[in-house]
């Protein structure tokens, strides 16, 4: 009766510490969606969205999603420099097949010189976000066509940019979807 009932409370702490695990993580990927949430209504009349991404081969493609001239954009007090002029969110994939998400912040030199090297060579100022990241993709609804699409190439009216994350443990994917003005619309 006793080893069972030492059995039965073990068994109980280990999936309280599972359920509290799940918890934290879900936690931080809600505030991560939450600040790109508030990014995306920091923008302004001269913001913009650009979106880049670069093959690194075996269908792996590292991508780069820019706020340009939106200055409160993901700031943690890192962004105070008044010459930082783009936010950009980044999702790098490592040798491990995990991806790096990151947000850079950077002045129009440091963009010049990332995207001569395809962000291969990148000097700015970055936070690192969330760990054990294996999906980070973003998608831009086309308002003419009435489709997503992967990219922004084609000059599209796009209001609503769609995210989706997940990280490794076999963890739900979690999408959200924000709005943007478009100022071409």
């Amino acid at each position: 009766l006793i080893t069972s009932a030492f059995a039965l409370v073990g068994a109980t702490s280990e999936l309280m510490s599972e359920v509290s695990e799940l918890q934290t993580e879900s936690a931080v990927k809600m505030r991560f969606m939450e600040a790109c949430r508030a990014a995306f209504e920091a923008t302004n009349a001269n913001s913009s969205i650009e979106f880049e991404y670069f093959d690194r081969g075996g269908e792996r493609y590292d991508t780069f999603l820019s706020l340009v001239n939106t200055p409160s954009a993901f700031d943690f007090g890192v962004n105070l420099d008044e010459e930082i002029e783009r936010v950009v969110l980044a999702a790098e994939f490592r040798p491990d097949g995990g991806i790096r998400s990151r947000v850079y912040y950077m002045t129009e030199a440091d963009y010049e010189i990332a995207q001569q090297s395809e962000f291969a060579e990148n000097q700015a100022p970055y936070i690192d976000l969330i760990p054990r990241m294996t999906v980070l993709s973003w998608r831009f609804y086309d308002a003419r066509s009435r489709e997503w699409r992967a990219d922004l190439r084609g000059n599209f009216p796009c209001s609503l940019v769609e995210l989706e994350i997940q990280t490794d443990g076999g963890s739900p994917r979690l999408r959200s979807i924000f709005f943007f003005v478009d100022q071409d619309e």
